[in-house]
């Protein structure tokens, strides 16, 4: 049984969303302020975060910045009534696995929810031994961390499946929807974004590394450039 955490101001929509996600077997905690969704994070056990953006005392980026500080590995999913790019792209730079925008199907958040803790599940299991390097950097997939010119940076979950995937296609064409059901079990076309905004994030880590360069293939998608890549 998933233990999620809730946070959402609405709070006669909020209660429906909780009873329909414990009917499905969740067990969930409903919170209706970003403060006190905070409390409730530090004092339990959480395998998944669902955020309002726009709540009182502390607003969903606030929140997921500060649950991120606590433990980086809980997986987050905003709830907004905001359709902004901007939004979107903010909450995923936070680390945020997925976003809804209101009024949404609590089915459909289900099913994120479950396909989320699915691809948790099945990476702890991983049994990942190699670790790659090239020029003056170090990729650990199984610690999830990136060595650059000696400065260590450590990566979300979504970071490192997408540079392991660029790993495993080394000198090679990944193309955009191979990056997608890699690291989403899906193709569809709003993941265009947000694989765009974790392809810029992974070029400012590598960007003090003049060894290695992140290509744009237009009309295919990526190509890792270096000069080296072994198993250490």
């Amino acid at each position: 049984m998933p233990s999620l955490l809730l946070i959402d101001d609405e709070v006669q929509y909020s209660e429906l969303t909780k009873e329909y996600l414990e009917m499905k077997g969740c067990n969930v905690m409903l919170k209706h302020d970003g403060q006190a969704g905070l409390e409730a994070f530090k004092l339990h056990s959480f395998d998944l975060c669902v955020l309002d953006i726009k709540m009182p005392k502390k607003d969903g980026f606030t929140l997921a910045a500060e649950i991120k500080q606590i433990d980086e590995m809980t997986p987050i999913i905003f709830l907004t009534g905001k359709s902004l790019k901007e939004d979107k792209i903010k909450g995923l730079m936070l680390g945020a696995d997925d976003y809804l925008t209101k009024p949404f199907s609590m089915e459909e958040l289900y099913l994120r929810i479950k396909a989320i803790l699915k691809r948790v599940t099945v990476q702890q299991k991983t049994n990942v031994t190699d670790q790659f390097q090239w020029g003056s950097s170090k990729f650990d997939p199984e610690l999830r961390e990136l060595t650059v010119a000696g400065d260590k940076i450590k990566l979300t979950s979504i970071e490192s499946k997408l540079l392991k995937l660029f790993c495993d296609h080394q000198n090679k064409v990944l193309t955009r929807e191979v990056a997608m059901v890699g690291i989403w079990g899906d193709e569809e076309h709003y993941r265009g974004y947000s694989l765009n905004v974790y392809v810029g994030k992974l070029r400012k880590f590598l960007k003090p590394d003049p060894s290695v360069e992140i290509l744009n293939l237009h009309g295919e998608g990526y190509k890792l450039i270096y000069k080296q890549s072994l198993p250490v």
